[in-house]
């Protein structure tokens, strides 16, 4: 009996731990509750407590307060990251400078908008349960909102391998090497040495995710080779039955792989001294064994097509083109369909030809469909001219304005079918001297170097004015950097460059839409028809403020000018922030609203001075800095 009684009293005291347990994280949770309660209440429109952008807190700050806060804190962002390598340092600014504005495009950039947004839902964007989760984390710890950051990888990428390039070694495989005489060696494998671009660039964008502009130094990573001369055996049998089988005949059936009935069948005829410049070395592994072969290596069997063959096969993909002709709709071009050699299934034609004892070989051509065919004019429902946007570009050098003209050509007379998203890149196609386009100068570090692209931003700003005046959702648009002369008023352009940003809107519309562009005198106009629904377009004029002055003008010394002889880019522009705000109303009574904000750094003029001898000061190779005071997008 007496040893019952101390589990009785145990079992007690269990039950009241576990009672005064239970009471006080009941209570613990009231208050944690009425705490949560009251921070909601006086947080009601400010950012709550724990959360961070990079080290900096926005604890109680509304999202004025956040986006002046953040403006100040990120300054440092403004001055570009230095990457190094031995004693070569090189400074990555946020924008590339050009004598033309349309070429000045940004590298990276920070959205203080979207990333002040992010930090302001924290908390409030999701079911009341994850809400209060979410909270209760914030405020017993931290929570993280992303620095919201645009950024340019493979441009960056493209610029530190033209600033580093000439460290690298890269590895060397063992070749098969033809003498005149047609002998041929095995050449001796090489190890080398290269950078690892994507994971430096990656390290950047961390950073920058971060609010951190640490100086980054690139590593030199050995580079291996993947065939050894060690590893080739006897290939004289191997490389003799390839050499044999010459002649081959590559036919080009034109019935099957054009819509062009002008075409005609055509053959190719291959000798001995064209296979032998198609081969290579090439790993197999048979029994899980490595082994080193011959084989038609694919980037040597496509210089040999690419010289021979495809310029009389592969042609791009040609679009119908319509005008406007006494009042209705006329086909003024054509569609036609493209076509172009496939080099990996033209290889498995050949290699399946020989294994079957032939030496004609069918050219595999894969086709790429126009997306207009031009028929059934009549029924395109084009009546009338939806919308206008215009431009001018007075004061345009030469070369720009032929630019202007190519691309306001490359999109004139072209179809957006309802519901199609329209793309001004991919419509302009591939931009350089093919396409008759003429290059402008950029500078990159103390040199000037000539790039295609100066003026489309022309066609570009007008289509965005001639895509809100028609009332049309646009998808994506992006303003230049700074304030170019040629698109004001400011807080009303669109700027391009291949392959971004690129400007799109999409056809909502129940009928098809045609872009008819012209340039009259320093103006370019751009007009869509269509067939008018009844929707009601407006558009505030553009907001300006938060002007900031310019740096002082910068020289850059550079061996490219003869000495003394000056070179300067666009006079220097004000910073500042514009703002227009576009509403369409439809005839279902539904409302859309959007507001347009742009963003502009102030710019100072750059200027190249030619020497005889850069001095030690100049050599840096930093872009001007950008400063961020004028907008929220630095």
């Amino acid at each position: 009996m007496n040893r019952l009684m101390p589990k009785k009293l145990l079992a007690k005291q269990a039950v009241k731990y576990l009672a005064g347990l239970f009471l006080l994280i009941l209570g613990l949770l009231v208050v944690s509750i009425w705490l949560l309660a009251v921070v909601q209440m006086t947080y009601q429109e400010k950012i709550y407590p724990g959360v961070m952008v990079g080290e900096f807190s926005l604890k109680g700050k509304s999202k004025a307060e956040a986006k002046n806060f953040l403006k100040e804190m990120l300054k440092n962002l403004d001055q570009g990251v230095e990457f190094s390598y031995t004693d070569k340092k090189v400074n990555i600014s946020p924008s590339s400078v050009s004598f033309d504005g349309d070429l000045a495009y940004q590298l990276y950039a920070v959205d203080i908008d979207k990333t002040v947004d992010a930090a302001y839902q924290v908390g409030r964007n999701q079911s009341s349960l994850v809400d209060f989760k979410q909270k209760l984390v914030c405020w017993l710890w931290t929570c993280e909102a992303p620095l919201v950051v645009d950024y340019n990888q493979p441009k960056i990428a493209e610029l530190l391998k033209q600033e580093f390039g000439s460290f690298e070694s890269p590895a060397a495989d063992a070749q098969l090497i033809w003498q005149p005489s047609g002998a041929w060696t095995i050449s001796q494998e090489k190890f080398g040495h290269r950078f690892d671009y994507q994971a430096a660039t990656g390290v950047f964008l961390n950073n920058l995710q971060q609010a951190k502009n640490d100086p980054i130094r690139l590593i030199l990573e050995e580079d291996a080779p993947k065939v050894f001369q060690a590893e080739v055996g006897d290939l004289t049998s191997s490389i003799n039955n390839w050499l044999n089988t010459a002649p081959i005949a590559f036919k080009f059936n034109a019935t099957t792989s054009s819509n062009d009935t002008s075409e005609k069948n055509k053959s190719w005829t291959a000798g001995s001294l064209d296979i032998r410049s198609w081969l290579g070395l090439k790993i197999d592994y048979q029994n899980k064994q490595k082994q080193i072969v011959v084989d038609i290596d694919k980037d040597l069997f496509k210089k040999y097509v690419d010289r021979r063959i495809a310029p009389e096969i592969n042609q791009l993909p040609r679009e119908a083109k319509f005008e406007i002709k006494d009042g209705r709709v006329a086909l003024f071009q054509s569609a036609r369909d493209g076509q172009e050699i496939d080099i990996e299934a033209t290889i498995n034609n050949l290699k399946q030809a020989l294994s079957q004892n032939s030496k004609d070989v069918v050219l595999a051509v894969k086709t790429s469909q126009a997306e207009s065919d031009g028929k059934a004019v009549d029924d395109l429902g084009i009546v009338e001219i939806i919308g206008t946007g215009t431009s001018s570009f007075a004061g345009s050098p030469a070369n720009r304005r032929h630019n202007i003209a190519v691309g306001a050509k490359a999109i004139d007379g072209l179809l957006i079918k309802p519901g199609e998203e329209f793309s001004l890149i991919k419509a302009l196609g591939k931009i350089d001297a093919s396409t008759g386009y003429l290059p402008e100068l950029v500078i990159k570090q103390n040199k000037t170097l000539p790039e295609f692209g100066g003026g489309l931003c022309q066609p570009g700003t007008t289509l965005f004015r001639t895509v809100f005046h028609s009332g049309l959702p646009v998808t994506m648009r992006r303003n230049h950097s700074y304030r170019v002369q040629y698109y004001e008023p400011a807080g009303t352009d669109a700027t391009i460059y291949d392959p971004w940003p690129d400007f799109r809107f999409i056809n909502d519309t129940a009928n098809y839409i045609l872009i008819q562009t012209r340039l009259e005198g320093n103006t370019a106009i751009f007009d869509f028809w269509g067939k008018k629904d009844g929707r009601l377009v407006e558009a505030t004029k553009p907001t300006i403020y938060g002007i900031v002055k310019p740096p002082e003008k910068k020289i850059i010394e550079t061996l490219d000018l003869k000495p003394g002889e000056k070179k300067c880019t666009e006079k220097a522009h004000n910073g500042a922030s514009a703002y227009f705000d576009y509403k369409v109303t439809y005839p279902s009574g539904e409302v859309k609203q959007e507001r347009f904000s742009s963003h502009y750094v102030p710019w100072q003029e750059v200027c190249l001075l030619g020497v005889e001898k850069l001095s030690d000061t100049t050599t840096d190779g930093q872009l001007p800095p950008v400063n961020p005071d004028a907008a929220n997008i630095i």
